[in-house]
């Protein structure tokens, strides 16, 4: 059996009549409802004024160690009124229940009568003292208690103002609440007391609080006897105030409020009455001490400004408070409220050219990149299940579809990422990875695997993770491939055919046939760029979608025209093709399978000049881009050019003067054992995967060499079968594929600026950064797409963190 109390926490709010004032009093000390037994039949009926707050305790113990674990009042037919809400705020005489939940035994529910005295005098506030427009401080000291049961002022504010209230100097214990008479009836109603002061003994009340314009009431009173008081009262006019304050994760992934080391942020502002506004910054706290300050700005207000977080020095991984902080040119400040966010610390994975599995490993509080690079990959979740994964690019992995992953990919570090988000917080930004793996051996594909016969032989497209950019793009009608070669059979009756390329993505003409006997060098490298894929034969073409102009530049030179072979010129050819672009409003990339010399210094026209032919180059740089082979000029080739070890050979070496031109090496996945250029691969899930990679001994190399492509590279040629077709001759049409899928997903880049992304996009190898050897690395169809992609969907977060954008 245990003893409860009735005791009024805080003295009325609205009620000045002596009987309650008494009552209260005689409450306040314990008197009243002392004895109370719950598992008896005793009935008691204490007197509460309208708008007493009131507690229920146990007598000498706190409840929960009474053994109850609830305790709630509510009137008879009318909900319950939970403990934390003890403010009656009705009149008369009411019963209410008093429901115990007992640990051992059932709830027990007792009758407790509340009588309710009557409502509180009319316009009590009518007599309040008045201080009048309150500005700057006063001081005022009076006597409270017994017959003058409590003191009311009255102030008013003409500004906006940070309001101060200190009361002082007590011999007793008092207390003081904030009014404003909201709905102008004179008495005071529970909603209309903004801020009270309550604490115990003759220790300071302190009230503090902005305020708008307008009239307010306050109400000091004793809580038992009487005392002396000193009220210190001061307004000050607020420099200004947020109206708005706010912060995303700029990345865009599912979580606004958890942001990588080097991510981003986008933040909001907005600053009223404040004109005299100097400077707002943007402060991040943590520990309750001041760790950086994010930014500094001079406008009233500011919509979704970039704040990089790399730059920030100290904003390690943790949990931070951010908040504005406005000055004005006076000095005084304001301030907008702590909002929260979380920094992951970040980890990086980085894989090769190779087809490799990458071990996520990373503890909580961490946020993980992983660069797969090249090859078929593997990210190895090891300890994760499936039911471990909250979602991959925002959709349950049970919804996940390949096609629609692409949309909601999140921009960082200036390309888009592919996301993971675990349950326990943890995230993993990724690209160029083809499985995930779980710890329960089921695995999830994220690659396109087309169902074309040769395809797991092409290792030229696994070695770039091709297949993972088609997941962005493949290929579109906004882009035109055109092949400076050999041509394409046209002729009627003519030996061989066009095989496993679709006759209606072509544009021919009778001068484009390549019918010199052998297999077919431009249906080649045509077959490369643009076989038809997902047929169920052939090659997977790298571009599915986009127009191939065909132009046989060969059958102009003095041994192919003896053979009766028209061709066109090589000025006339790219002449033609960049005048039908401009015409449909077309993007083009040119794969010139032409080496030497010749092809930069006789063009086969006596009224064409290199500088004209040069000039066409750099005036259609807005619209064209050219991948030229940079020349077998070295052992085992077939150019024998004595300055291969230092210079690409004929048209590559204008990639030095001309931003929209490429020169590209040829890179074998072999290596010579025995005098013998073997094969070094690999299968993983059935695709041959390059284990070693080098540049073929005849490729020529130098400082001009801008980038180079898998060589070797299956293709159909015009008698149907599929070869690997050999020489930098091949290297040109992958890179042209790639390039064509970069202008697919972005067709508002220039040709330079598709450059630029290959080369900052590529895959180093050698010595560490741009070297004579393999130029900038390998081409990267997936790295170079989501770079893209990026800045497409936002150029200005994915040139953020780059020193030199690509786009201005």
């Amino acid at each position: 059996m245990f003893n409860l109390s009735i005791l009024d926490s805080n003295p009325p709010s609205a009620d000045l009549s002596d009987d309650s004032i008494a009552l209260n009093t005689a409450i306040a000390s314990g008197s009243a409802l002392q004895g109370y037994d719950p598992f008896s039949t005793q009935t008691v009926y204490p007197q509460l004024s309208p708008y007493s707050c009131f507690q229920v305790v146990c007598e000498l113990k706190p409840l929960e160690e009474c053994g109850a674990t609830e305790l709630s009042l509510f009137a008879p037919q009318e909900s319950l009124i939970p403990i934390s809400d003890r403010s009656m705020g009705t009149t008369g005489e009411v019963s209410y229940d008093a429901l115990i939940g007992i640990v051992e035994d059932a709830p027990l529910v007792s009758n407790v009568n509340l009588d309710a005295l009557t409502s509180a005098p009319d316009n009590i506030l009518a007599s309040a003292h008045d201080f009048g427009i309150l500005s700057g401080s006063l001081r005022f000291s009076d006597l409270v208690g017994n017959g003058d049961a409590n003191d009311l002022f009255r102030f008013e504010l003409d500004k906006t103002s940070n309001f101060s209230l200190t009361l002082a100097e007590l011999s007793g214990n008092a207390d003081v609440q904030l009014i404003q008479d909201i709905n102008g009836n004179g008495s005071v109603e529970s909603d209309e007391v903004l801020d009270g002061s309550y604490t115990e003994g003759i220790t300071l009340e302190v009230l503090n609080k902005d305020l708008a314009p307008g009239v307010y009431y306050i109400q000091l009173y004793p809580y038992s006897d009487e005392t002396n008081y000193t009220l210190s009262l001061s307004a000050n006019e607020l420099a200004g105030s947020f109206n708005l304050f706010s912060f995303t994760d700029a990345a865009g992934d599912s979580t606004a409020s958890s942001v990588f080391e080097g991510g981003a942020i986008r933040f909001s502002y907005g600053v009223e009455n404040a004109p005299f506004l100097s400077s707002v910054q943007l402060e991040a706290w943590g520990n309750g001490e001041l760790v950086a300050n994010l930014g500094t700005w001079s406008e009233a207000s500011l919509s979704n400004q970039l704040v990089h977080l790399a730059e920030v020095v100290n904003l390690t991984g943790g949990n931070y408070n951010l908040r504005t902080v406005a000055r004005t040119t006076d000095g005084q400040e304001f301030y907008s409220p702590f909002q929260m966010m979380s920094v992951l610390s970040q980890e990086q994975i980085s894989g090769t050219f190779a087809g490799e599995t990458l071990n996520y490993s990373a503890g909580l509080q961490t946020g993980t990149v992983v660069f797969g690079r090249g090859g078929t990959d593997t990210l190895n979740l090891q300890a994760l299940t499936p039911s471990d994964i909250l979602s991959l690019n925002g959709q349950s992995l049970t919804t996940f579809e390949l096609f629609n992953s692409t949309t909601s990919q999140s921009i960082f570090a200036g390309t888009a990422f592919d996301y993971l988000l675990l349950a326990d917080g943890r995230e993993i930004y990724f690209q160029g990875i083809e499985n995930l793996r779980f710890a329960d051996g089921s695995t999830l594909e994220l690659q396109v695997r087309p169902n074309d016969t040769n395809f797991g032989f092409q290792w030229n497209l696994h070695v770039s993770d091709v297949p993972s950019a088609w997941r962005i793009t493949q290929g579109s009608n906004q882009v035109l491939l055109a092949s400076l070669d050999t041509g394409i059979l046209t002729a009627q009756n003519a030996e061989g055919d066009i095989v496993d390329i679709s006759t209606s993505r072509l544009i021919t003409d009778a001068t484009d046939d390549d019918n010199s006997g052998n297999y077919g060098h431009g249906h080649s490298a045509i077959s490369i760029m643009a076989s038809d894929t997902n047929n169920g034969e052939g090659i997977a073409g790298i571009n599915w979608n986009s127009q191939v102009m065909v132009h046989d530049v060969y059958g102009r030179t003095s041994k192919n025209y003896l053979f009766g072979r028209s061709g066109v010129t090589l000025m006339a050819a790219i002449e033609e093709t960049i005048s039908y672009a401009r015409t449909n409003n077309l993007r083009v990339v040119f794969q010139g399978g032409i080496q030497g010399e010749n092809w930069l210094t006789s063009l086969f026209s006596q009224d064409d000049t290199r500088s004209q032919f040069e000039q066409l180059i750099r005036d259609n740089a807005d619209i064209a881009i050219f991948a030229i082979a940079a020349g077998n000029g070295g052992p085992g080739g077939n150019l024998n050019d004595p300055d291969y070890l230092t210079s690409v050979a004929g048209l590559g070496k204008l990639e030095t003067t001309h931003t929209n031109v490429m020169s590209v090496g040829a890179l074998q996945a072999k290596t010579s054992i025995d005098g013998a250029q073997q094969w070094q691969i690999e299968w993983i899930n059935n695709l041959m995967n390059a284990t070693q990679v080098n540049l073929a001994p005849y490729s020529n190399r130098g400082s001009n060499l801008t980038l180079v492509a898998a060589t070797d590279s299956p293709a159909m040629d015009k008698y149907g079968d599929m070869r690997f077709f050999g020489g930098t001759s091949a290297a040109n049409p992958n890179l042209a594929g790639i390039a064509s899928l970069v202008w697919s997903v972005n067709p508002e880049l220039t040709g330079e600026q598709v450059r630029q992304i290959l080369t900052d996009t590529a895959m180093d190898l050698g010595v560490a950064g741009r070297d004579d050897t393999f130029g900038y690395g390998l081409v990267d169809a997936d790295a170079a797409v989501r770079r893209a992609l990026a800045l497409a969907r936002d150029s200005e977060l994915a040139n953020f963190s780059l020193s030199q954008p690509l786009i201005a």
